[in-house]
């Protein structure tokens, strides 16, 4: 059902589409629909939510009183911690990552076998974004990814100026003064990036990619 829009949306100003649930802020708050095994869908009191962002199995929002999460919690990917000031939330699988007036925040579990994979240091992050396994946040130094790597997708080649990142289930991609570059897995052709003008934004899917030029 995460494509059955309810009718009851009101001016709808923001979505955020995941595997299998949606949501949406409109002139009521958020609302959200499709599955609902771990609670994703049930949102709680918000108070004028700015942001909402669905993870795979959970759901983030951002609103007068800071950032709340719900749904799987199994790795306490919805353990919201201490946060001063958050702008960006960005939940992945089995982990959830924010932007702060501190810089970027995750929890939760991203493991590459047994061992968790960690966060590396950031200089005055302005983007975060996550998958199911990976996260990439865009700093002073350029993009900076971190998670599972089975297929190259946290290797992040030279890139000039990136303005824009986007993750797939298992691969990449960027928009900078060069124009789009995708890497990682490209079982399906996800990172062949076909020719094109001034791309301004790119969206990477499960196993494809789309881009905006």
């Amino acid at each position: 059902g995460q494509t059955d829009i309810p009718n009851d949306l009101v001016n709808p100003v923001a979505v955020s589409t995941s595997q299998y649930h949606t949501c949406a802020i409109d002139d009521n708050g958020v609302q959200c629909w499709g599955r609902n095994q771990y609670g994703q869908t049930d949102v709680p009191a918000l108070s004028n939510p700015v942001q909402v962002s669905a993870g795979i199995n959970h759901t983030c929002a951002i609103d007068d009183n800071g950032l709340q999460c719900w749904g799987d919690n199994q790795l306490g990917q919805s353990d919201v911690p201490t946060l001063s000031n958050p702008v960006q939330v960005a939940p992945g699988g089995g982990h959830t990552c924010a932007l702060d007036f501190f810089g970027v925040q995750c929890w939760g579990v991203i493991s590459e076998g047994s061992v968790n994979v960690p966060m590396p240091a950031l200089s005055n992050p302005v983007q975060i974004i996550s998958g199911s396994n990976h996260s990439c946040a865009i700093d002073d130094n350029g993009l900076q990814c971190w998670g599972i790597n089975n297929t190259g997708e946290t290797v992040v080649p030279a890139l000039s100026n990136p303005a824009q990142v986007s993750i797939g289930d298992s691969h990449i991609c960027a928009v900078d003064d060069n124009g789009v570059q995708c890497w990682g897995n490209n079982g399906w052709g996800q990172t062949d990036v076909p020719s094109l003008s001034n791309p301004v934004q790119v969206s990477a899917g499960t196993d494809h990619t789309c881009a905006i030029d």
